[in-house]
């Protein structure tokens, strides 16, 4: 007896004595330094004995245990998740569940000062049981973002990646290039959405389900295989040779009230497959302005909230029709394509109000230009070129077409407009046009009350398009 209740007081010293961490586990240690740190012990567990096998993640299910909720933590759980597992040799299977060696099911349950992560695994090969993991995953959230239980515009911007990298089912990354986002009404950018365009693409480029391509698509100076109204569909504009990428992707922004709508086109090169995802972002979140001065500027000297295509033309970069950026010493081409034989004129038009004619060059012959082509200005041929250099900023290039030859005017900065008084459109356009197609000098802020004044005059319809670029420094 004394023997054995000294062996009990003997194991009670050696319990007491020695040092237990606050959120210890038989399983192993839970103290992690980060999120990342926690992913890289569960995948040790993992490859202990599952190494080599093909996984599949519901990324969009993962949630919190008590109630179903999806945060901010979830889209950053299976980042991690996804990153420190493929680093284990770990493949993912997106074609369907019944492809996959394994199926990997994660929640997760916050308390006041911890996260819990609880994780199972179901093997398809074998049996169609869950068993949990061993290993204590825990990680206090003081180690997390701020932001990972609260709504912010990085939470929903992690909601977006997560849609975008799980639209198909695939085995391999999509090879993704990101056209910037846009204002919905205008197709300008402003400081959103290029912080938000920035913001997704980090996200998606560390993603092991996507590999992003700075190279841009390439128009193809062949003939056109897709009509003149679809190119306004924007995203599907274009006869594009993919440098790389096989999956592109666009987005806009509509303000609307206490909340901005996002809404995120994502189009698949070998199909043509489209996929549109929305997540609308509280005003709140948003610190940076939505507004583009300069650009609804152009939109207003443009028009382009009348422009009249008809289905008729489409004005592209050669970068493609969404809002482009090029940077200092870049070549600038325009791809114009007609749905029958037109005349084309051609300007570059600055936010100051003042507009250059890039085609036809004063003096050269014109004709009509055949339909179904995308015809470059400046062309290959050309001995002359559009080169980038300072002072940079956003012009509109747009194009006039016509089935008859129109007058070109002369442009001068001496010569009233007709079209603004105080930076404000005349309401009587019809009358101002009628005035304007009688001149021959005119102010450049009329350019498009001219010849829409011209060819009503001349009794023919004319159709227009614009395109919006940026120039910047290197």
């Amino acid at each position: 007896m004394i023997h054995r209740y000294f062996g009990h007081i003997l194991l009670f010293c050696l319990i007491t004595l020695i040092p237990v961490p606050a959120h210890a586990s038989i399983f192993g240690n839970s103290e992690y330094a980060s999120l990342a740190e926690l992913a890289d012990a569960i995948a040790k567990e993992m490859k202990e004995s599952h190494a080599g096998k093909s996984l599949y993640l519901d990324r969009e299910d993962i949630r919190d245990s008590a109630d179903g909720s999806v945060y901010p933590f979830s889209a950053k759980l299976a980042n991690e998740l996804e990153r420190a597992l493929s680093k284990s040799g770990f493949g993912f299977e997106s074609r369907g569940i019944e492809r996959a060696d394994l199926v990997l099911a994660v929640s997760f349950q916050k308390t006041a000062e911890v996260v819990q992560v609880y994780l199972k695994l179901r093997n398809l090969k074998q049996d169609y049981a869950y068993r949990a993991l061993k290993g204590n995953y825990e990680l206090s959230l003081a180690k997390l973002p701020p932001d990972s239980f609260s709504e912010s515009l990085d939470a929903k911007v992690d909601k977006l990646a997560v849609k975008v990298a799980g639209c198909w089912q695939r085995v391999t990354p999509m090879k993704l290039y990101v056209y910037p986002i846009v204002d919905s009404r205008l197709k300008i950018s402003s400081p959103f959405a290029e912080n938000l365009t920035n913001k997704l693409k980090d996200r998606l480029g560390n993603s092991p389900m996507c590999k992003l391509f700075e190279e841009k698509p390439v128009l193809k100076k062949t003939a056109a295989t897709r009509s003149v109204t679809e190119a306004h569909a924007g995203i599907d504009a274009g006869n594009f040779v993919a440098t790389g990428a096989d999956t592109l992707l666009e987005g806009t922004y509509q303000p609307g009230g206490r909340s901005v709508n996002v809404a995120i086109k994502v189009k698949r090169i070998a199909d043509g497959e489209v996929k549109i995802f929305n997540e609308n972002i509280p005003v709140e979140l948003i610190k940076d302005s939505l507004k583009n001065e300069d650009g609804e500027t152009l939109a207003a000297l443009a028009d382009t909230e009348n422009e009249q295509s008809g289905g008729m033309v489409s004005i592209t970069t050669t970068k493609g029709a969404a809002y482009q950026i090029y940077h200092d010493d870049e070549v600038v081409q325009f791809s114009i394509r007609t749905g029958k034989p037109l005349y084309l004129y051609v300007y570059d038009i600055n936010p100051k109000g003042e507009a250059t004619l890039l085609f036809p060059k004063i003096g050269e012959t014109e004709s009509p230009r055949r339909p179904g082509i995308n015809h470059l200005i400046p062309d290959d041929k050309d001995p002359w070129e559009i080169r980038v250099e300072s002072p940079y900023g956003t012009d509109a290039v747009k194009v006039f077409a016509c089935e008859k030859r129109l007058p070109l005017p002369h442009i001068s900065g001496q010569a009233a407009s007709k079209s603004f008084s105080g930076g404000t459109r005349a309401l009587k356009r019809v009358e101002v046009q009628a005035e304007l197609a009688v001149q021959a000098v005119i102010n450049a802020r009329d350019l498009v009350d001219y010849y829409k004044g011209v060819s009503s005059r001349m009794g023919v319809l004319l159709y227009e398009s614009t395109v919006y670029v940026e120039t910047r420094g290197k």
